[in-house]
Formats: structure tokens, C-alpha cells, sequence
């Protein structure tokens, strides 16, 4: 295990030289100033600076990752539906596409979050966790896309393969910082639009998204820790609301400001995943008992559980963040539904 995390470091760093000559986003202080806006970069309450020894120190203390049981793509996918997803149905359609990338479809518009089809979250293309259960599609067979939704920079979440082949097609919604980043990959600054939490921006005449709060931090590069910003989204598609609460730790007051505020949710895209060792990981991850406190919180109608079972990026065993869920469901008995999909399975939201 020594060996192995030396190799680890060895690694890291000679990523750190190999990117010392450049910068992914370079912070500049907003003019209007508010609590998370800082001196030289955002202010996150779940990483303030590199986590890279304490990362390495954790890693020797856990060990090796949980084994992958064999049969884990056979039970946790589905073959697209290309023709549904070519025509949805009447009703609000969800596609979930692995990790943190869903399809949501509903009267003409369709729109993704965090897109990532590659077969690495990583940096450097063949090292760093690679996928488990394969993209439910290629970028090729994605219907129009109306709009994107970026939450935050991890490699996880904002994956440059994606980006560059969807391009210019579409528009580009991301937080504060990220718009130079995607202007170095030759998307046009007119379909880039950036936005801080709470600002509000009209797609359409029935059509608004609003960037909201989460708990969490930016880095890409060794030099770039949190000056770029992180965020979930409220998606309002004619009064169908959507809450994508992105990458996040528990932020009690913000979840429940959001659901006081922008709720209640018809639909809500929660993270169950990613959270082990806790110690380590919950300021930043949410655990399947605190995203159903998120689902009550933001006054989710239906919750769905993202960020899990894609990478193996955390110490918890494959299935653990399911079942949890499911014990968590059984446990306090929520009035309204939280549920999990197949890699590559939609599913029609129904209304009351």
C-alpha cells in the first residue's frame, strides 16, 4: 500500500509540473461582494485549500478501494430508448445517462446536466478512475440540446471530451469563473452564460434557470483550488420545476432557502454517492440519509439518486449508496418519492 500511494504522489506531482505554466480560471473578485465571494478566490465551506497530503494520508489509512462485484452492468443498465428519448412523451421525461449526467425533456426543450460520456474523470486520458458501467449514449445520439448545466470543475462533472463534442450547439450555463475555461475550448462567448447564486437567467419566455447554492469547492489544476464557483440549478420549464443540486455537502439553511423560495420541486437530482470514508467526505458529499434530508429540504415532489455507481471514486461499496437510500426510505416513510433509475432507463413524471 506504501508503494502504491508513493507512486500516487509521484504522479500528482509530475501533473503539477506538467501544469504549472497554466491555470484552467484565474479568480477576479465579483464587484458586488457577497459572503462566498473572497480576496483571492470563492470561500467554500467544504474545502478551504489543496487537499492533496490529507487526501494521501487518508488513502494510506483506508487502503485499497472496494471490490466491483462482476455482474454490476448486467443489474444497473438499460439499452436507451433512442426512439422515446427522439420523442418523449407528453409528461416530463428523465433519462438518467450515469453519474451526473441527466437528460430532462419536457414540452420541446431538453436539457443535460453535468454531461460526462468519456470513459475517464480524470486529467490524463487512460489514468485515473476510469468508468464501470459504460455512457447510456454518445454524444451523437443525444437529441438537440437546448441548454447545459455545469455545476462545478471536478474532472467528474465537467469532462473537456464532452464539452468539445458538444461544442457550440447548444448553450452553456455555468458558475462563476468557468466561462473562460470554456472559451479556451473554443466555445463562442455568446452561448456561454455565467452566473452567480442566486442570479436568475431567461432561456425562453416560459423557460428560467436560476443558479443556487451547494456546498462544495473547485480544482482542476494544482494552482486553481476554489477560483472558480460551484453550484446547483432550479430549471422552471413552464412551471415544471427541476432542482439539481449538483456535487454538495449538507447545507441545511440553503437547502431549505431554496425550497422556501424556488419550491416546491417537481423533480429533484440528488447526489447519493461518493460520501466514505464520512470523516473525509461529507463535507463535500452528501450520504444517502442526508440526501433524503436535501429531498425534504428543497420540497421535492420526486428525487432521483445521482453520483453513484459510475466511477469508482470513494471508499463505500458499490451498492452501499442504494441501499442506504432504501433503508433511509423505509426508516422515516417521506410523503413524496426517492428513487433510483438503470444507467440508460427514462422515466415519464406522472403528476397528481
Amino acid at each position: 500500500m506504501f508503494k502504491k500511494s508513493i507512486t500516487l504522489l509521484v504522479l500528482i506531482v509530475a501533473f503539477a509540473m506538467l501544469t504549472a505554466c497554466w491555470r484552467s480560471v484565474s479568480y477576479i473578485k465579483p464587484k458586488v461582494a457577497a459572503a462566498h465571494h473572497g480576496e483571492d478566490n470563492f470561500i467554500s465551506k467544504a474545502q478551504k485549500t489543496s487537499p492533496l497530503f490529507s487526501y494521501l494520508k487518508m488513502r494510506i489509512k483506508e487502503g485499497g478501494m472496494p471490490e466491483i462485484p462482476a455482474d454490476v452492468r448486467a443489474q444497473l443498465t438499460v439499452p436507451i430508448q433512442t426512439a422515446l428519448i427522439a420523442q418523449p412523451p407528453i409528461q416530463p421525461q428523465l433519462t438518467w445517462l450515469g453519474h451526473a449526467t441527466v437528460l430532462v425533456q419536457h414540452k420541446g426543450v431538453n436539457f443535460l446536466t453535468d454531461p460526462h460520456l468519456s470513459q475517464y474523470a480524470s486529467p490524463v486520458k487512460y489514468f485515473g478512475p476510469k468508468r464501470i458501467i459504460p455512457a447510456a449514449l454518445n454524444v451523437e445520439q443525444l437529441p438537440k440540446i437546448d441548454f447545459v448545466v455545469i455545476s462545478h470543475n471536478h474532472y467528474d462533472h465537467l469532462d473537456h471530451e464532452t464539452v468539445v463534442a458538444i461544442g457550440n450547439t447548444t448553450t452553456w450555463l455555468v458558475p462563476m469563473g468557468l466561462k473562460q475555461w470554456l472559451m479556451k475550448r473554443d466555445i463562442n462567448e455568446a452561448n456561454i452564460v455565467e452566473l452567480d447564486w442566486w442570479q436568475r437567467w431567461q432561456y425562453a419566455e416560459n423557460v428560467s434557470i436560476t443558479a443556487t447554492p451547494s456546498q462544495h469547492w473547485s480544482k482542476r489544476t494544482p494552482f486553481d483550488t476554489n477560483k472558480s464557483l460551484w453550484a446547483s440549478w432550479h430549471v422552471d420549464i413552464d412551471g415544471f420545476k427541476t432542482w439539481f443540486a449538483g456535487d454538495t455537502g449538507y447545507a441545511k439553511k440553503a437547502f431549505q432557502r431554496i425550497g422556501e423560495e424556488l419550491g416546491p420541486h417537481d423533480l429533484a437530482l440528488i447526489p447519493i454517492g461518493a460520501y466514505a470514508p464520512k470523516y473525509f467526505m461529507l463535507p463535500q458529499h452528501v450520504d444517502p440519509a442526508q440526501a433524503l434530508q436535501t429531498h425534504l429540504d428543497v420540497k421535492s415532489e420526486l428525487s432521483l439518486g445521482i453520483h453513484w455507481g459510475t466511477f469508482q471514486l470513494t471508499h463505500e461499496p458499490f451498492w452501499e449508496p442504494k441501499n442506504l437510500l432504501e433503508k433511509a426510505l423505509l426508516d422515516q416513510q417521506p410523503v413524496h418519492p426517492f428513487m433510483t433509475l438503470k444507467v440508460g432507463e427514462s422515466y415519464s413524471v406522472v403528476s397528481d
